[in-house]
């Protein structure tokens, strides 16, 4: 029974000693709100909100010609023939299944661009956040969505939007 004791007591102890040590060496940081603030992230999610609009008009454009195709064929669908209705319907059916091709290829382009993007983004300006982690001494940076509750102490967003702005102007 007193190994026991001795045991939880070691190891409250040496909770308790682990995170005194550790309480001033870790920060945390929005990286959302860096990418929405920072020059450079603004000018990285304007550059892809053009291309998603662009995209979006396109797969409109697309959707909009098939549609109209669609009301035509069942425009003449009394005055054609059932051969003749068969090839416009395939021919319809396949249009849509290149449509779709399109549209998933479109969107798989386009997160491969925004992931690529953003990684070139933290790429840029992770020495920068390296250096500031070692000027404060800083061991441990989380993403603030990881932690449930924190002090705004700890919080070095605002801090280091300042610098990648001043930075990389």
């Amino acid at each position: 029974m007193k190994k026991k004791l001795k045991l939880w007591i070691s190891i409250f102890f040496f909770l308790l000693l682990t995170t005194n040590s550790f309480a001033n060496k870790i920060a945390f940081i929005d990286l959302d709100v860096l990418i929405k603030k920072t020059n450079l992230g603004q000018k990285i999610s304007k550059q892809l909100e053009n291309k998603k609009i662009s995209n979006a008009e396109e797969i409109k454009k697309r959707e909009i010609s098939i549609k109209k195709l669609e009301n035509e064929i069942r425009k003449k669908q009394n005055i054609l023939s059932n051969e003749e209705l068969t090839i416009e319907i395939t021919n319809l059916q396949n249009k849509i299944k290149k449509f779709n091709s399109y549209k998933a290829q479109t969107n798989n382009e386009f997160n491969l661009i925004k992931n690529d993007e953003i990684l070139k983004f933290f790429n840029t300006i992770n020495p920068l956040i390296q250096s500031f982690l070692s000027e404060n001494s800083i061991d441990i940076l989380f993403n603030n969505k990881n932690i449930i509750i924190g002090k705004d102490s700890l919080d070095i967003t605002d801090k280091i939007i300042n610098i990648v702005n001043n930075s990389l102007e």
